[in-house]
């Protein structure tokens, strides 16, 4: 149900701003299952064991998929854009 609400939250998100979602809403999304610092718990994995570009990716490959998978519903309001800002916020500018 968690997701459920974060999807639609999202999609609605969307729709009031056009073209983009400020970076820092998103990844409290993220939080909600990823842990506070983006670590997982016991059923979802760490953002943090992953390198940058597969990170970037994978939520790529999350954005074109037509599964029902919960990151491919969750990612399709998000853009390439949206991805690199993300991505500079959890690993650095590097």
């Amino acid at each position: 149900m968690k997701i459920i609400s974060i999807f639609l939250f999202l999609i609605s998100f969307k729709v009031t701003t056009a073209n983009e979602i400020d970076v820092s809403i998103i990844l409290e999304n993220c939080k909600s299952c990823h842990g506070e610092n983006y670590e997982g718990n016991d059923y979802i994995s760490s953002l943090k064991m992953i390198e940058k570009s597969d990170f970037i990716t994978r939520m790529n490959d999350y954005i074109i998929r037509n599964d029902s998978e919960v990151m491919s519903r969750i990612s399709k309001v998000l853009n390439k854009s949206d991805v690199l800002k993300m991505a500079d916020v959890i690993y650095g500018n590097k």
